[in-house]
């Protein structure tokens, strides 16, 4: 689990649950439904999140919302070639966990100021 990460209750829940994901991912026993839970969560996320960013003209909308479609690829490819073996799977975990921590305390908390000192919240 990760601490409280910003001033936007929704963006919070669902950093949480993004990182609550990836915990099951972590667990012996967790196989490609956990994965496929983790890709259709942070669609839900990465568009509301891009929803924002279109309705209140966020000027890095494009260099954002590709960070997004690089994260989308990455876990699509894992998708297709599945994360059966335990030691891959834990490659997996760390990479998409570091990955997501870097993404929640860099770009988005750019995204979270931007929303915050927005007229039209």
């Amino acid at each position: 689990m990760i601490p409280r990460t910003s001033d936007i209750l929704w963006q919070d829940a669902q950093h949480q649950a993004l990182f609550e994901i990836l915990d099951l991912l972590a667990e012996p026993d967790s196989d490609n439904e956990v994965l496929q839970r983790l890709y259709e969560y942070t669609e839900i996320h990465f568009r509301l999140e891009e929803y924002y960013m279109v309705a209140l003209d966020y000027p890095d909308l494009e260099t954002h919302r590709e960070s997004h479609d690089r994260f989308r690829e990455e876990i699509a490819c894992l998708l297709e070639g599945g994360i059966d073996e335990p030691g891959f799977r834990n490659a997996v975990t760390i990479f998409l966990r570091e990955w997501l921590q870097r993404h929640v305390f860099g770009v988005d908390k750019d995204l979270e100021a931007f929303i915050l000192a927005a007229d039209a919240k």
